[in-house]
């Protein structure tokens, strides 16, 4: 008997499970039977006992209802799609072959993670991530312009406080312009070592300003609209497709020397395990002439 869902099914799920306040323990399906059978697709059987994990104590009876109600129907249709798959497989797939060589694989995938996280070295030294750089920053190039800034939208009412904002984002020391911007702004980014990308300027600030940046690194612009000033102080302007920086770029370096480490450890785990196999006579390789 397969469930379907109708109106009779729905109605029934919820008076099984009344039988015994909705508990895990008062789902029955016919007390005289050992392991009731509860839904069929073609030759595969669906028992009362591969449901007897999916309800918890405590859980109401409607929710248990459609609880198990979904699990039947997702048996179900997944079942059926398995065996609609049987039915049209081409005849030359071996699947015996198939299903030993996934299992292969996934029996190896999971003990090199396993070697992996127990002897893969992850201190990566400071000199070693500069040194990479050095030897593979033109690797890197820059597919669009980057900088750090400083970013400000002060309320247009603050006429004097613009003023000395403007004055303070001139000056080679920008302590004051900091301290100004944090008291008056209704946003700022202040972070000077933050890296951020043209196209993520234009969510913060106007087109108009945008359009006033160029490539000097030191210079201050701002533009206004009827509620806001808008500055931008830029500290250093990298153009595309020009080197970036080392601070730019170092998480990739640490991938990429991490994921050099994992398969120098697993080539050299795997010819160990080749040489070892040899010597002890596990493996002969037989010549057919």
């Amino acid at each position: 008997m397969i469930f379907k869902s109708n109106p009779f099914w729905s109605m029934l799920l919820p008076l099984l499970f009344l039988v015994n306040s909705g508990c895990k323990n008062g789902f029955h399906f016919g007390s005289n039977e050992k392991d009731p059978l509860i839904a069929r697709v073609g030759e595969r059987n669906l028992f009362k006992s591969q449901l007897d994990d999916l309800i918890y104590d405590g859980t109401s009876a409607l929710d248990s209802a459609a609880i198990v109600d979904g699990y039947i129907q997702n048996w179900v249709r997944e079942n059926l799609m398995i065996l609609e798959a049987e039915n049209n497989i081409a005849a030359d797939i071996n699947l015996t072959k198939l299903v030993d060589d996934y299992r292969s694989s996934l029996l190896v995938y999971n003990y090199e993670k396993k070697l992996v996280e127990e002897k893969l070295d992850t201190i990566i030294l400071e000199i070693e991530k500069k040194s990479f750089y050095e030897s593979n920053k033109a690797s890197y190039i820059l597919s669009h312009p980057v900088f750090k800034c400083i970013i400000a939208k002060v309320p247009a009412k603050l006429k004097s406080e613009i003023t000395n904002i403007r004055k303070a984002l001139n000056k080679s020391d920008l302590t004051e312009a900091m301290f100004l911007i944090r008291e008056k702004a209704i946003y700022h980014q202040l972070d000077t070592s933050l890296y951020v990308a043209k196209d993520d300027l234009e969510s913060l600030v106007p087109g108009s300003l945008i359009y006033k940046l160029d490539k000097k690194s030191g210079n201050s612009y701002s533009v206004s609209d009827k509620d806001y000033e808008y500055f931008v102080k830029i500290i250093k302007y990298y153009d595309e497709s020009s080197i970036p920086p080392f601070d730019f770029i170092e998480s990739k370096i640490i991938k990429t020397i991490l994921s050099e480490r994992k398969n120098t450890l697993l080539k050299k785990y795997r010819q160990q395990l080749y040489d070892d196999a040899l010597n002890k006579k596990i493996f002969e390789i037989y010549k057919n002439e």
